[in-house]
């Protein structure tokens, strides 16, 4: 069984990676969620399942393409972790590039990842996807 700082580095390397089936494997059968869709505009919350959350990479990694991901600080206190950093994204729609800096909690139990929150900079996000805009 992974330890909460295992399964965090292994999750990070996987988001690198735009590894969408290999983050859900990291999950619970059932995820507490907490995240922006991947216009950044609506917040889904509640559970999730595994699918469901591999099918929110899956359109997130359709969407943006991952060209940076530097992780400044992740603070672990037992089953939860706390990362702290900054993403670069181009839009595969527009070609525009994205900065965002985030936060992202997940709460390990049992080698799984229970809860996840992500908090990027959604108007960044927005802007660049033009939904800012188009108040989509």
């Amino acid at each position: 069984m992974l330890s909460t700082v295992e399964v965090v580095q292994v999750f990070l390397a996987r988001l690198a990676a735009q590894d969408a089936s290999g983050i859900a494997r990291l999950c619970a059968p059932t995820v507490e969620w907490e995240a922006p869709d991947p216009n950044g505009v609506r917040w889904a919350l509640g559970s999730r399942t595994r699918r469901e959350v591999e099918s929110h990479f899956l359109t997130l990694f359709a969407t943006f393409d991952l060209e940076q991901l530097a992780v400044r600080q992740v603070v672990v206190d037992g089953g939860d972790a706390a990362v702290f950093g900054r993403t670069r994204w181009r839009v595969f729609a527009t070609g525009e590039q994205v900065t965002a800096q985030f936060a992202a909690v997940l709460s390990v139990h049992l080698g799984e990842i229970e809860q996840y929150w992500h908090m990027p900079d959604t108007l960044a996000v927005a802007t660049a996807t033009g939904a800012a805009r188009t108040g989509a």
